[in-house]
C-alpha cells in the first residue's frame, strides 16, 4: 500500500462499548477515531457528513483511545455473556497506528477472559499477530472475522484504497485464518460501480474467492455514490485509463446489471462455485 503521514493524536474515552442498532451485533468497539487507510469508498464520511461533522479529511487523521482497555474491563462487568461484539464498525482496528500502540490487541484479551461472542471487520493484515488470541476466543463465546475486499483487482485497489493493504496482503490474511480454522468471510462491501457491478465481474470475484478457501461472503452496493459526486466519477476514469494501458488498448467498462439482475447473478455464480452469498440488496 501507499503510505502517507497522518496526523495521530491520544485521547482517552469515557466509554468503549457503543450500543448497536444492527441486528447481527449489539455493541461495537472502535479502538481509534478515524482511520488512516481512508478508502475512498468509505461510508463513515457520509455519515460524518449527514451529522454535521467533519468529513472532508477523513483518512489524514487517526486518534487512539490509550484507555481503551480499562474502559472495557469495567464495560464487560456490566452486560451478559449473550452480549454480541462488533469490533471496527467505524475504524479499522488493525490500522498503522495499532503497531504502535497495540490498543486492539489489549482489547482481545480482556474480551478473550469472557464468553461474549465476537466479531471483526477488518482489511489488515496485521490481524495476523493476533491469531493465538482469536484461537482462545474461538473456544469460549466464539470469534468471526470478516475481511474486507471490494475487489481481488490491485488496478482497482491502487485507485479507490491506495492506502489499505494489498489484495495479496489480504489473500495471506485469509489462508492464515482458514488455517487457525478462524471462522472468516469476504465482505464484498461496497461492489464497486463500474468494476464489479457486471457479469464477468461477478463470476471473477466469486471464482477467486472460492479458489482462497472461503465459503461465505456478505455483499452490499455502494449506496451513497451521489456523496462522492464527482471524486468517483474521477477515480473510475482514471481506473479505466490504468486498465487500458495494461492491457494494450482501451477499457471502458463492462455494461451494470440492475440491482435485481446483479442479485440473481450472484446468487447463480454462488450456487455455481458452492458458496453461501448474503446479499444485502435486490
Amino acid at each position: 500500500m501507499e503510505t502517507r503521514r497522518i496526523e495521530l493524536t491520544e485521547a482517552p474515552c469515557k466509554s468503549l462499548l457503543q450500543k448497536s442498532k444492527m441486528g447481527f451485533t449489539d455493541y461495537h468497539i472502535n479502538p481509534y477515531s478515524g482511520c488512516a487507510f481512508g478508502c475512498a469508498f468509505c461510508y463513515v464520511p457520509s455519515l460524518r457528513r449527514f451529522r454535521g461533522q467533519e468529513w472532508e479529511t477523513w483518512g489524514r487523521w487517526a486518534q487512539a483511545k490509550t484507555n481503551a482497555a480499562e474502559v472495557l474491563r469495567r464495560e464487560l462487568a456490566k452486560v451478559g455473556p449473550e452480549a454480541r461484539i462488533t469490533i471496527g464498525s467505524a475504524t479499522d482496528a488493525w490500522q498503522p497506528a495499532e503497531k504502535q500502540y497495540g490498543i486492539t490487541r489489549a482489547i482481545l484479551e480482556e474480551l478473550a477472559l469472557h464468553s461474549n461472542p465476537l466479531s471483526i471487520i477488518t482489511r489488515s493484515p496485521l490481524l495476523i499477530r493476533d491469531i493465538p488470541l482469536l484461537e482462545r476466543l474461538r473456544d469460549r463465546g466464539g470469534v468471526h472475522v470478516g475481511i474486507s475486499l471490494s475487489t481481488f483487482d490491485d488496478c482497482a485497489r491502487r485507485v479507490f484504497e491506495p492506502h489499505a493493504p494489498s489484495v495479496i496482503g489480504r489473500e495471506h490474511l485469509v489462508r492464515k485464518l482458514l488455517a487457525a480454522e478462524i471462522p472468516t468471510s469476504l465482505f464484498w462491501m461496497p461492489l464497486l460501480p463500474g468494476i464489479s457491478d457486471n457479469a464477468p465481474g461477478v463470476a471473477e470475484y466469486l471464482e477467486r474467492a472460492a479458489a482462497l478457501g472461503i465459503t461465505r461472503i456478505v455483499c452490499d452496493l455502494l449506496n451513497y455514490r451521489e456523496v462522492l459526486g464527482e471524486r468517483y466519477s474521477t477515480l473510475l476514469k482514471r481506473y479505466y485509463e490504468l486498465r487500458a494501458v495494461a492491457e494494450g488498448g482501451r477499457n471502458q467498462g463492462r455494461p451494470a446489471l440492475s440491482r435485481a439482475a446483479l442479485a440473481r447473478e450472484i446468487a447463480q455464480q454462488a450456487e455455481r462455485l458452492d458458496l453461501r452469498c448474503n446479499v444485502c440488496f435486490s
